[in-house]
C-alpha cells in the first residue's frame, strides 16, 4: 500500500523541525510496511519550469523521494490586472505535479504536513480524487497563515478536505478548531526524541553561556532573548550563542535589536550544523532558552532537555507537556523579557547551576519514545485505511 507525504522541507535540503518531524514520521510508516513516498516541493526563479522536468526521485533509506520544483510568475514589471496574482502558477503548479504523481502511483493516502500551502494543495486533490488524507499542522502554519487575509481562506480549506488533522499540541488544535471545527477528527501526537548517551555536566568557567537554537523567525521570540541578555550582562559574565540561521525577513530587526541592546560583543553566532553535532554544542552551554511566540512541539528543546542541559522556555505549544515548571526547567509567560531574565539568572544563581534540572529534564524526555510516536501514527493510520488494507493485519 502506497503513501504519500507532501511537505515544502525534508532532509537534507532542510533542518529543521520541520523536516526531522516528517523524517521520523515517513520511517514510522516505513516500519508499518507501507511503501513511502515523499514528495518534497521547493519553489525556484526560473524563467521556465516544465512539468516533464520538474521532478527528480531518489530512494533514502527505503524511502522513495520526489524531488519538485515549481515556477512562479513574475508579474513585477507590468501593470497587475485583476485575473493576476504572484502565488497562482506556483500553486497551480504544486497540484498540476501531485496529481501527475498520484496518477503514477495511486496513492491509498495523501498526507500532507503544513497548512499552506501543502495542506491547501493536498486538500484538494484528495477531495477529488476521494482519496483518504491527513493534515499535519506543526505550529508556525496555524499560528501565522491564518492572520493573512488573502491565506486564511485557504487555510479553512485544508483544515476542512482534510479526513484527519493531526497537530503536534493541544494547543495547536484548538487554534485550528477557531478557524475551522476540526476536534473530531483531530488527533495530536507528540515528537520524539532520543536520549543520548553522555549527559551535560556543568562546567566551571568565568562566563556563563547562554543558547538559543533554530531557524530565526518571529515566532522564536528572539528579540525577548536579546532583552533579557542586555539586562543580565549589567551584573554577570554572559555571553549569547545563536546556533542556526536568521531569516531574510528578520534580519534588519535583529540588527536592530543587538545595536539597540548593545549586546553585540557578547554575542557568538553559529551556523546551522549537522543535526548529529548539536549535542555536542549544548555541552559548551549552561542553559537552553526557548523563548518563542508561538510554537508546535519544539524538537530543539526536547533534545537540550534529553541532554540533560538546564532549559528555560515560554509556555507555548507542547512545552507544558514537555516540561514541569520548577522540576524538568522554567516556563514563563511569552513577550517578557524581564521574567525570561530572572529565569536565566535564578539558574546562574543555584548552588548547582541548574544540574538537578537537567538530570530531572533528560528524565522526563525518556516519556517521548519514537515507540510512542510510532504507536501514535500507528492508531490513525490503522483508523484511516485499515479497511482498505486486508493485506495489513499485523498492525
Amino acid at each position: 500500500m502506497k503513501i504519500c507525504i507532501v511537505t515544502p522541507e525534508y532532509p537534507p535540503d532542510q533542518w529543521g523541525g520541520l523536516a526531522r518531524t516528517v523524517e521520523r514520521v515517513a520511517v514510522h510508516l516505513r516500519d508499518m510496511e507501507l511503501e513511502v513516498h515523499i514528495a518534497h516541493f521547493s519553489i525556484v526563479d526560473a524563467p521556465v519550469v516544465l512539468l516533464d522536468e520538474n521532478r527528480l526521485d531518489e530512494r533514502m533509506e527505503d524511502i522513495k523521494v520526489h524531488r519538485i520544483r515549481v515556477g512562479r510568475e513574475d508579474i513585477s514589471n507590468r501593470m497587475p490586472t485583476i485575473w493576476d496574482s504572484p502565488f497562482t502558477r506556483t500553486f497551480k503548479m504544486m497540484f498540476q505535479s501531485l496529481e501527475m504523481l498520484h496518477a503514477e502511483e495511486r496513492f491509498a493516502c495523501l498526507h500532507s504536513f503544513f497548512l499552506f500551502p501543502t495542506g491547501y494543495v493536498t486538500g484538494i486533490l484528495a477531495r477529488k480524487s476521494a482519496t483518504p488524507s491527513v493534515l499535519t499542522i506543526v505550529g508556525n502554519d496555524i499560528y501565522k497563515y491564518p492572520f493573512s487575509p488573502d491565506k486564511s481562506a485557504m487555510c479553512r480549506s485544508g483544515l476542512e478536505n482534510a479526513d484527519r488533522v493531526v497537530a503536534l499540541s493541544q494547543d495547536l488544535l484548538d487554534t485550528a478548531d477557531g478557524l475551522y471545527p476540526v476536534k473530531g477528527k483531530g488527533h495530536v501526537v507528540y515528537n520524539a526524541v532520543e536520549i543520548p548517551e553522555s549527559a551535560w555536566v556543568r562546567a566551571d568557567r568565568e562566563r556563563f553561556h547562554i543558547g538559543c537554537a533554530g531557524i530565526f523567525k518571529y515566532a522564536k521570540g528572539l528579540p525577548y532573548l536579546i532583552k533579557a541578555v542586555a539586562q543580565l550582562r549589567k551584573q554577570y559574565p554572559v555571553t549569547l550563542e545563536l546556533l542556526g540561521e536568521i531569516r531574510d525577513t528578520e534580519s534588519k530587526a535583529f540588527h536592530y535589536m543587538v545595536e539597540k541592546s548593545g549586546i553585540g560583543d557578547v554575542l557568538v553566532r553559529r551556523p546551522a550544523v549537522p543535526h548529529q553535532e548539536v549535542s555536542a554544542w549544548f555541552l559548551g552551554l549552561d542553559v537552553f532558552v526557548l523563548p518563542s511566540v508561538s510554537e508546535g512541539c519544539p524538537n530543539i528543546l526536547m533534545e537540550a532537555m534529553a541532554a540533560g542541559l538546564p532549559c528555560v522556555a515560554t509556555d507555548v505549544g507542547a512545552v507544558t507537556v514537555l516540561m514541569q515548571d520548577g522540576i524538568s526547567g522554567f516556563v514563563l509567560p511569552k513577550g517578557r523579557a524581564d521574567v525570561l531574565a530572572a529565569a536565566i539568572e535564578r539558574i546562574l544563581l543555584l548552588p548547582d547551576r541548574g544540574q538537578s534540572l537537567g538530570a530531572s529534564a533528560r528524565k522526563r524526555m525518556r516519556a517521548f519514545s519514537r515507540a510512542r510516536e510510532r504507536m501514535a501514527w500507528q492508531g490513525i493510520y490503522r483508523d484511516l485505511i485499515h479497511p482498505l488494507a486486508d493485506c495489513h493485519q499485523q498492525w
